[in-house]
């Protein structure tokens, strides 16, 4: 496997990650997510911006030149209200299903962990929905904590 930080040219494959894990949401809350156009899922020019942010950092992780994983995360310059301390915000993580519990996800999230220490992070956050049971899971089997709860009450 290769982890690398993705390029332009990987584009059309990134897509297909972020329009399964768009579906992933959509079908868990339908209440919440919606159907878009597949290039508004992650439109062409918002990735190539990404990519020249230095405040961005995105990797794909390719077994036999294929991508079957995806990371995002961002720095913040502000670590909640604290101004002079920086926090990283895992933004996405996705790995497709059939490449699942291999580990994948973990080495996309040790990349992420070492680039947050390299920006002078004090926090690494992320944000998941209660139904993604798996990506709980993973987090707390990486060493991360809860630090808020967001309830609602379906009408």
């Amino acid at each position: 496997m290769e982890i690398r930080r993705l390029a332009e040219s990987d584009y059309d494959e990134v897509l297909e990650l972020y329009v399964a894990l768009d579906e992933l949401h959509i079908q868990a809350r339908p209440d919440f997510f919606v159907h878009r156009g597949k290039e508004e899922v992650y439109p062409k020019e918002a990735f190539i911006q990404n990519l020249a942010r230095p405040d961005d950092f995105e990797l794909g992780a390719f077994e036999d030149g294929q991508l079957v994983g995806i990371v995002r995360a961002t720095l913040w310059e502000e670590s909640g209200m604290v101004k002079g301390l920086k926090a990283v915000c895992l933004d996405d993580i996705y790995v497709l299903p059939a490449c699942r519990r291999r580990g994948i996800a973990a080495k996309l999230f040790a990349e992420v962990e070492t680039w947050a220490k390299e920006q002078g992070a004090v926090r690494l956050d992320v944000y998941t929905w209660d139904f993604n049971k798996g990506a709980v899971a993973m987090y707390h089997a990486m060493g991360m904590t809860p630090q808020q709860y967001v309830f609602e009450k379906k009408l």
